[in-house]
């Protein structure tokens, strides 16, 4: 309501503006007839006051007393012609100001009209976060996942010590192949949040892929410090002992490469990989001629096989199958990191928008329910939890199953 008030006022102010020349005071105007006779009258008493001082003669004085009642004679012929030119010039002049004032008085008539055809006044408002939030949800999974990651980079460039940020864009960044990206990413958490064996890890093996798998100086200390953390950790011996094979100790990396197969459990999946790297290091200490080297980087634990051409392949360009696992593995990492750290609201609620992206409104409902636990008696936080439901089109909806 108060914003058809304003509506009116401005329009009530505008009409106002309009028909503001029509107001203004005319002038009084001095008919020309009178001022006619004005100057005749003034020419006969010049006359007279010429004769009486003895300048001009009767002869003269008659003459021009003649000349000046034959200027009034045709004056007045022509009176009765003004008259009617002026009549009509006012009947125009009246005729355009009733016709300024109706247009002016239908403009805001008509502008309201074609409002009510062509408008939808009935409607509410869609404000720019809901506008925002459903451009985000629409389109497929690759392009919505492609636009998170693009406003988590968004978000760190405004504000480079959220340690967070860095924590959740560092493995993605690896999944792209962005190894660089994912080594500075890792390194920025664990300078931020705190050193752990997933993050040092992390960094070990992006760096080590961002190098072509050479093991530089820090991918050893990322090494030497995760057994420092958990000793059991063993398979990251591998990283310090690729770094003896290139650098030309090939007997004491085939010792290492024994000793670290000695101790691996039967079933870890990076058991081939060393076993590989072992008969390649005996070969070359046999003399033996290797035509072509398998990369040292293939060596590394849970490193991601690099496509041919050194790269991983971009989103956009994996096949529907891969996309689709793409996604699925990024949001079980993001639900895996919300199980052991829930109080993260951002977490959550981006973990409630990538299951509704995927058509999983019922883990999104959990996922927000698993929010409120974490955040009971934090009104802002719930309020704000609340308003991303709303957002996502959840409100009143119950999940069927618990997250």
């Amino acid at each position: 309501m108060l914003l058809w008030v304003c509506f009116a006022i401005l329009t009530a102010s505008v009409v106002a503006l309009l028909l503001r020349p029509l107001r203004q005071t005319q002038v009084a105007v001095v008919e020309p007839a009178a001022a006619d006779l004005a100057v005749y009258r003034d020419q006969l008493r010049e006359l007279d006051a010429e004769r009486d001082r003895g300048l001009v003669v009767d002869s003269e004085i008659e003459s021009a007393r003649a000349e000046v009642a034959r200027r009034l004679i045709k004056r007045a012929s022509g009176e009765a012609s003004e008259t009617a030119e002026s009549a009509d010039d006012t009947a125009s002049v009246n005729r355009a100001r009733r016709i300024y004032v109706a247009i002016t008085a239908l403009l805001p008539v008509v502008g309201i009209g074609l409002y009510l055809l062509s408008g939808s006044p009935h409607l509410p408002d869609h404000p720019f976060s809901e506008r925002q939030t459903a451009a985000g949800t629409g389109g497929d999974g690759a392009s919505s996942i492609v636009n998170l990651i693009a406003q988590v980079e968004q978000r760190l460039r405004d504000h480079p010590e959220d340690g967070r940020g860095w924590d959740v864009i560092a493995p993605i960044y690896l999944r792209l192949g962005r190894y660089a990206d994912a080594a500075h990413a890792f390194a920025e958490a664990n300078r931020l949040e705190g050193e752990t064996v997933r993050r040092l890890l992390g960094f070990a093996e992006a760096t080590l892929l961002a190098e072509n798998g050479i093991v530089t100086e820090p991918v050893r200390k990322a090494a030497l410090r995760v057994l420092e953390l958990d000793p059991a950790r063993i398979e990251v011996r591998v990283w310090l002992t690729l770094a003896k094979e290139q650098d030309g100790d090939l007997a004491g990396a085939a010792a290492e490469y024994r000793d670290i197969l000695d101790k691996a459990p039967a079933d870890a999946t990076w058991r081939s990989a060393v076993s590989e790297r072992l008969d390649l290091v005996n070969r070359k200490l046999k003399g033996e001629k290797i035509p072509e080297e398998a990369p040292a980087a293939q060596a590394a634990p849970s490193a991601p096989p690099p496509a041919a051409s050194g790269e991983m392949p971009d989103v956009s360009a994996m096949s529907p199958a891969d996309r689709d696992a793409f996604v699925l593995s990024m949001v079980n990492r993001l639900a895996d990191r919300l199980k052991d750290n829930g109080k993260d609201l951002e977490g959550w609620i981006r973990l409630a928008r990538a299951y509704k992206v995927l058509g999983r409104e019922s883990d999104a409902l959990a996922a927000l329910a698993s929010a409120r636990e974490n955040f009971a008696g934090d009104r802002a936080s719930l309020d704000e939890i609340d308003k991303s439901e709303q957002n996502l089109g959840l409100q009143g909806k119950k999940p069927e199953s618990p997250q």
